[in-house]
């Protein structure tokens, strides 16, 4: 059995997945970014699933981009999962997680996070059997350039960046695009943890203890300990 968790927005989630079926899911509620949080989560989810942590065969995380707290504060609840449990971490890139959520083979699918400061963390992918084929990198960049960036056809766009930019994406496209709203549009756990066990499985794991976020720019903070101005766009593979 695989525990999930997902803090990459601030709608945080844990689930338990197995068989590549989610076996049950818990949401926390909006902006609850703190360890606590998602170890209480934890503790319920167990509690509704009659499963305990001996059933658990590795820990899978969303690992980014997304929010830095939220970000910091699931890879740290995660972690602290590994080591109490003594099992393997599994790194599950947010965007694709969320891509997976979203239905139709073939389909043209972008995940399109709100990053702040006018930019958005975003990918292409292409449905391919139960999951999705890596089209670009994530990256971190302008709504505007990231139009730029599409394919020909049709496109699936998904996550809350769509509550922001939806307007000016559909001015642009037309009814070349469709837009999956609501929670089914958010990365949510239960994705996360069957990513986690087809990692698993394949033995894709990472170590605990350097495991990281993929934040895609560098915090702001750490650019003002650095004497520099905050990051712009870029791109990771």
């Amino acid at each position: 059995m695989i525990l999930a968790v997902e803090s990459a927005t601030p709608r945080g989630s844990v689930a338990l997945a197995s068989g590549g079926a989610v076996r049950a899911e818990r949401f926390l509620p909006p902006g609850r970014q703190a360890s606590e949080a998602y170890i209480a989560a934890v503790e319920e989810l167990f509690s509704e699933a009659g499963a305990r942590p001996g059933d658990v065969s590795c820990v899978a995380v969303s690992a980014g981009p997304g929010s830095f707290t939220g970000l910091r504060v699931g890879m740290s609840a995660a972690k602290g999962f590994c080591f109490g449990w003594g099992v393997p971490l599994a790194l599950v890139p947010t965007l694709s997680g969320l891509a997976s959520r979203i239905p139709g083979e073939g389909r043209s699918v972008c995940p399109v996070l709100d990053a702040r400061k006018k930019e958005v963390y975003a990918a292409l992918f292409r449905r391919v059997g139960e999951g999705v084929e890596r089209l670009s990198p994530d990256m971190a960049i302008s709504p505007e350039a990231l139009l730029d960036r599409l394919p020909a056809g049709d496109v699936v766009f998904c996550g809350d960046g769509m509550e922001r930019y939806g307007v000016l994406f559909r001015d642009r496209l037309g009814d070349r695009m469709s837009i999956v709203s609501g929670p089914d549009g958010l990365p949510a756990a239960g994705a996360v943890g069957i990513a986690g066990e087809r990692a698993f499985l394949a033995g894709k794991v990472a170590d605990p203890r350097s495991a990281v976020p993929a934040y895609i720019r560098t915090p702001e903070a750490e650019f003002r300990r650095m004497g520099n101005p905050p990051a712009g766009s870029g791109t990771v593979s």
